[in-house]
């Protein structure tokens, strides 16, 4: 560039001096003559402009005659007149379509192939499942000897009415061992139980006493019920019929244990008047038992069945609580 500008500046003097020679040539020129068309006159040479340097060589484009054998975006549809967009969230996949015309076509579906290729991949990466909140409701019951309803004076206070005595057990955490394949799981967690009992009659159980006893109530009781509140653990050999859990036929058999965090007494009178209390009434601090579920997808139904008994030894009758429900495993 240095080269070019230096020539350029040569060549402006050049033509500068060739132009003061042409004016003092035409000063001494005799124009008569030139008027009579008599051409003698000479016209002083211009110096010829300076090549211009030459360009750098630009590099060669490709060759575009033919595509190129992958499509690009690789996933772009096959019609050149039809737009793809693709949004995928976990296992499904929409896909709109826009052509021409301004019409849209959505099509929305669960990518088989993807998901064999996820459980595959979950099979191989997750032999602990970890789940939280998991929730059973269901009816309480206890039974006397040999299973028998009927309890003897005086202690006929104690029948429950089975259709509004409601338990609910609600998982915190829930965790699943692999044993087998994926198939045959160890279940363990924690959970909290909240049972409740509800009574048909006037009679109230008394606390801050080391029996079990009651008072009749002087006004007749529109609620009468007694609830206990447990933390407990249980442990389960699960089978799972398929690895996608939404799909699968599961069966659980194990114990659980239990410690009593709290009861209390609740009544309701007629003219709407409450009266709770808190005490143990000498219920078994500790209950264990069996237990069983089974269901398919994310329901369940369950039995819990005791083997210890509702109150320590030597306080009250010998009673077996058991109650069965629904499990939601969301």
């Amino acid at each position: 560039m240095d080269e070019f500008k230096a020539q350029l500046q040569q060549q402006m003097d050049q033509l500068r001096d060739s132009l003061s020679v042409m004016k003092d040539k035409l000063k001494e020129e005799n124009w008569q003559l030139f008027d009579s068309l008599d051409d003698n006159f000479t016209w002083p040479q211009v110096p010829s402009l300076p090549d211009l340097p030459s360009l750098l060589d630009m590099p060669s484009l490709p060759d575009m005659s033919s595509p190129p054998d992958a499509p690009f975006p690789p996933d772009a549809p096959e019609d050149p007149d039809t737009d793809s967009t693709e949004v995928r969230i976990g296992k499904w996949k929409m896909i709109v379509d826009d052509d021409d015309e301004g019409d849209a076509k959505v099509n929305v579906f669960k990518d088989e192939e993807d998901c064999e290729d996820e459980d595959e991949n979950d099979d191989e990466m997750k032999n602990i499942r970890t789940r939280f909140a998991l929730l059973d409701i269901g009816l309480n019951n206890y039974f006397g000897p040999s299973l028998s309803s009927n309890f003897s004076d005086p202690y006929d206070a104690l029948e429950p009415n089975p259709g509004k005595s409601w338990g609910v057990n609600l998982h915190v955490i829930n965790q699943q061992l692999n044993l087998v394949g994926h198939h045959l799981w160890l279940s363990y967690g924690a959970f909290l139980e909240l049972n409740s009992y509800k009574f048909n009659t006037d009679d109230v159980l008394i606390p801050k006493i080391d029996s079990v006893a009651f008072t009749t109530s002087e006004i007749a009781l529109s609620k009468n019920k007694l609830s206990a509140e447990y933390v407990g653990i249980p442990i389960m050999l699960r089978y799972e019929s398929n690895t996608d859990l939404s799909k699968s036929f599961h069966i659980a058999l194990g114990g659980f244990g239990e410690y009593l965090l709290g009861a209390h007494t609740k009544t309701k009178t007629g003219n709407g008047d409450k009266t709770k209390q808190h005490d143990d009434f000498n219920l078994n601090r500790f209950k264990y038992g069996v237990t069983g579920r089974m269901g398919y997808g994310w329901i369940n139904v369950f039995v819990n069945y005791s083997l210890s008994d509702v109150f320590e030894s030597g306080t009250g009758p010998v009673l077996t609580p058991a109650s069965a429900g629904l499990a939601f495993e969301f």
